[in-house]
């Protein structure tokens, strides 16, 4: 076998494997590359009059061009054409910068895309180009470091050749008005108000009910009840928690009138709310297309008149469809006080498996919801409408939780429809002279100063932001970091090494 210390992995595919076999003769060899060495940098001059010389403004990294000499010999010209056709399918990546690596650089990372390609030879059954990588990101990359804070400070060395960007998680221990990162040059990250000595702090919000499935024996599955166009409730299907949220154990008999079956459970809340935020968890997968599902929440009054719904569902057989689903009020028909349908939510690239953050949120007579993905631990494909019962007709206390989880007739379960969690609190409304809480035990700030993003549990919260706040670097070699306020975070923070 033809070997080249230079070979490149090219998006995860090693090219000399997949285009060489010892036995027929053929291989894929990466012949020279150039573009590694000393980088050029840009300068930006400005020429006054009179003056000799220039006077130097501004100096950057160009981007960085790479050019790769290769080989590629096929059994035949039919043959030869065909590989050619494979590497043209692994090199195009569209709009996107993959990772590059050689042979003889192996613990650094290029990012980059085909640019331009030199035909040089094609004959006896090889081919020879000039490939050129245009790197955007004239860095190159080396292993992600991942430090946790011993307690509120931490120093460390950052081996790189060039500034990094940190990400920092903070699992919060008790509640906060405010998170704070500083650095060394007194840089700092900041959400949140520090709350002045004279100013009275308050809590946002306090917990009524959390639910991750363990108390499942506290749900009733009467009185229960449903929206005509959801299905029928199965009174003989049964809910299970399976260790990490609720289930169907059993949907239970299909009905003659109806195609749509499944059980339904109901909790009653330890006290009536009037403002309130109830956010739930569902995690879903779909092996086959024709696992059609719905996963919904109902919340009633102390009358048990239905203030509503929140859910996904899959409403497509052809499809691996998710849409979202979220309706002030009592069930008239498939499009009345709808906020979140179909309409405006509705996917069909979401892949077998998806997870889902809701939120509904009324305070006053004005209610909100929100719907996100989540991937990785944070939001995308986000959607927040809101609506205001002007009449105060679904005004009623928040006294009764339901979970309604409908399968298909005559066709496979969804292989998972599930419930992680669901909590209610009550709302305070902030008054006069008062700083409120923005995280409580068990939350997860996120600075990430590679993307700009600030959330809270994977939700965007830049309106949170300090004014005077930094998306600050870690320098090369000795940094140090302060975490505020004290002894309120377990913080860890991790960057990749970046070199020149």
């Amino acid at each position: 076998m033809i070997e080249n210390v230079e070979n490149m992995i090219f998006d995860g595919t090693d090219l000399a494997n997949a285009f060489t076999n010892q036995e027929e003769g053929t291989y894929f060899i990466i012949n020279n590359v150039y573009g590694r060495g000393v980088q050029s940098v840009e300068n930006t001059l400005t020429h006054v009059a009179g003056m000799d010389g220039s006077y130097p403004s501004s100096s950057r990294l160009a981007s960085r061009r790479m050019t790769v000499d290769i080989t590629m010999k096929g059994t035949s010209f039919n043959d030869l054409r065909k590989r050619i056709e494979g590497l043209n399918e692994i090199l195009f990546t569209r709009n996107i910068d993959v990772p590059i690596v050689f042979n003889d650089e192996p613990d650094r990372v290029y990012y980059g895309r085909i640019d331009e390609v030199t035909d040089t030879i094609e004959s006896s059954h090889i081919y020879q180009a000039q490939l050129t990588i245009i790197c955007s990101d004239p860095f190159k990359y080396g292993e992600e470091k991942k430090l946790t804070f011993s307690s509120d400070i931490v120093s460390f060395t950052n081996q790189g050749t060039a500034e990094a960007d940190p990400i920092f998680e903070m699992e919060v221990l008790k509640p906060t008005t405010f998170a704070m990162v500083q650095n060394q040059e007194e840089q700092y990250q900041m959400i949140g108000i520090p709350a002045e000595d004279d100013v009275q702090i308050g809590d946002a919000k306090q917990l009524i009910l959390r639910e991750e499935g363990d108390g499942i024996n506290q749900w009733e599955y009467n009185p229960t009840r449903i929206d005509p166009i959801s299905g029928r409730i199965a009174h003989d299907g049964t809910m299970a928690y399976d260790g990490t949220g609720i289930i169907v154990d059993n949907y239970g008999t299909a009905p003659t009138d109806s195609n749509g079956y499944g059980p339904a459970i109901i909790r009653e809340l330890p006290e009536a709310v009037q403002d309130f935020e109830l956010t739930s968890v569902i995690d879903t997968r779909t092996d086959l297309k024709e696992e059609n599902f719905r996963v919904e929440i109902y919340a009633f009054d102390e009358g048990l008149n239905m203030l509503g719904k929140i859910g996904i569902r899959d409403r497509f057989q052809a499809f691996h469809n998710r849409s979202g689903l979220a309706r002030v009020g009592e069930y008239e028909d498939s499009r009345t006080r709808y906020l979140i349908s179909a309409s405006n939510y509705d996917y069909d690239n979401f892949g077998k498996s998806s997870m889902f953050f809701l939120r509904w949120k009324r305070v006053n007579n004005t209610f909100e919801f929100y719907l996100a993905q989540v991937v990785n631990g944070r939001h995308q494909d986000t959607i927040t409408r809101t609506f205001t019962d002007s009449e105060r007709v679904w005004s009623g206390r928040l006294k009764y939780v339901q979970i309604y989880i409908r399968t298909w007739k005559n066709r496979r379960n969804p292989y998972l429809a599930r419930v992680n969690n669901i909590t209610v609190n009550k709302l305070f409304q902030e008054t006069v002279d008062q700083t409120l809480y923005i995280a409580y035990p068990g939350d997860i700030i996120t600075f990430d100063h590679s993307s700009a993003d600030l959330l809270i549990n994977g939700e965007p919260r830049l309106d949170l932001r300090n004014f005077g706040s930094d998306n600050f670097k870690l320098t090369p070699g000795h940094n140090e970091l302060i975490v505020l306020p004290s002894g309120s975070f377990n913080t860890a923070v991790s960057y990749r090494q970046r070199y020149r």
